[in-house]
């Protein structure tokens, strides 16, 4: 995976998983469907606008407050520094 070695590629999985964890336990569901539209589908911005009859600054706040739960799980998992993004 990645040119890298076995202990790399575990390291990977282990971060790949407990992000997905994070994806499936930590958010809304509001905050996993625009986190996982932008981040994993790459559905453009103004069609999730026009696809959630919302506007651009609710989906940038969404995805700002997903990111952050997101980020404060791998920390506390130890997979992030505290303070660090």
């Amino acid at each position: 995976m990645f040119g890298f070695g076995p202990a790399e590629q575990s390291q990977a999985r282990e971060l790949f998983d407990a992000m997905r964890h994070a994806v499936d336990h930590e958010l809304t569901d509001r905050q996993r469907q625009v986190f996982i539209a932008i981040v994993v589908k790459r559905v453009p911005l103004d069609a999730l606008v026009v696809g959630l009859n919302t506007n651009r600054n609710a989906i940038y706040k969404t995805l700002f407050d997903a990111r952050g739960k997101l980020r404060a799980a791998l920390a506390a998992k130890g997979y992030l520094e505290v303070g660090r993004g």
